[in-house]
């Protein structure tokens, strides 16, 4: 079972974690390393993956966000008039 702190999505708030650390590695490697393969430079590369990584944990981070969003019992109305909310807390409680 995940932290408290972590709240109901802990998947999403775990993946956003390791592609944060996993996107500020690439970016540091591009930045700082000497990558060089056969006379090319590889390190814009590796920058530009660095911050599309952490670029695309920014979705993850949202969609933790909004799983994590309480809703009271007078937002639900039925089964049939879920707005994204309603049905992203529904999802998240059901496979957590």
């Amino acid at each position: 079972m995940a932290p408290r702190c972590v709240g109901r999505c802990a998947l999403f708030f775990f993946l956003a974690v390791v592609l944060d650390v996993a996107g500020f590695a690439v970016l540091l490697v591009g930045i700082f390393g000497n990558m060089k393969m056969n006379g090319r430079s590889y390190g814009d590369f590796l920058i530009f993956t660095g911050s599309i990584v952490i670029f695309l944990s920014l979705v993850l981070w949202v969609l933790w966000y909004t799983g994590n969003v309480p809703l009271y019992a007078e937002d639900r109305t039925g089964a049939v008039d879920f707005n994204f909310t309603q049905w992203f807390v529904f999802y998240t409680e059901h496979v957590s």
